[in-house]
């Protein structure tokens, strides 16, 4: 596996990626930034993220965040390697990757472990769009190994009740995000759309950040539109 060093947000930051998986992307520094602005950490807290990756979220929130315990939890062994190595590197000791399967999370993990938990998960359904000839990066893009009922699942497993779920996901998807979070008993605390680029005024949104709660009472916060490419 040929392997390169990459930084995120904080350029002392070295992350481990390689040509032959799905690397993090746009996608990890605008759900980063989101829970950044929209979650009040306590002291000390837990956080997990749902399909891991190469590790980049869980490194940047452990290095910003050095009281918390912080868990990838994806199904791909040799990107979790990856993730090792890269915190290895930064000299991370309260983050770790652990080789699980999230449609079996109950196996791994007792009910009601993390305050935050977290999700980049892939957008497609089987069926629809063209599926990776490489299988790392289609199991990145497309539902082939999970789908977002089983992410939401086990989202809801892992949080306690006062905790957090954040999730990015394609706009399209954005009915069934909602009709999920209901079945799950999730309260919608806040959610941002996000347009690629802000001179295209009739341009549909890309993408949508969301947080939940269970235990949320307020009413929800529709936030301002978010552009990746802003107007100069």
């Amino acid at each position: 596996m040929q392997k390169r060093h990459d930084t995120i947000i904080d350029p002392e930051l070295k992350i481990l990626q390689s040509d032959d998986a799905f690397c993090y992307s746009t996608d990890t520094i605008l759900l980063l930034e989101f829970i950044n602005a929209n979650y009040s950490f306590p002291d000390v807290f837990k956080m997990a993220e749902l399909g891991s990756g190469t590790g980049g979220l869980c490194i940047v929130a452990a290095r910003q965040n050095p009281s918390a315990r912080v868990t990838g939890i994806e199904l791909q062994r040799p990107l979790n390697e990856l993730a090792r190595e890269s915190a290895r590197i930064n000299g991370l000791e309260n983050v770790e990757f652990k080789d699980a399967d999230l449609r079996e999370i109950k196996k791994h993990f007792y009910p009601e472990t993390f305050n935050l938990v977290a999700a980049n998960p892939p957008y497609f359904k089987l069926g629809t769009g063209r599926v990776n000839n490489n299988s790392k990066k289609a199991q990145a893009k497309h539902e082939i190994k999970c789908t977002l009922a089983d992410v939401f699942t086990a989202a809801s497993h892992l949080l306690k009740k006062t905790g957090a779920f954040f999730l990015i996901h394609h706009y399209s998807r954005i009915f069934d995000v909602f009709s999920l979070a209901s079945q799950n008993k999730f309260k919608l605390i806040c959610f941002q759309p996000v347009y690629v680029d802000e001179s295209e005024k009739d341009s549909n949104a890309s993408h949508c950040l969301f947080a939940f709660c269970k235990s949320y009472k307020k009413e929800p916060a529709v936030l301002a539109p978010k552009h990746i490419i802003k107007v100069k």
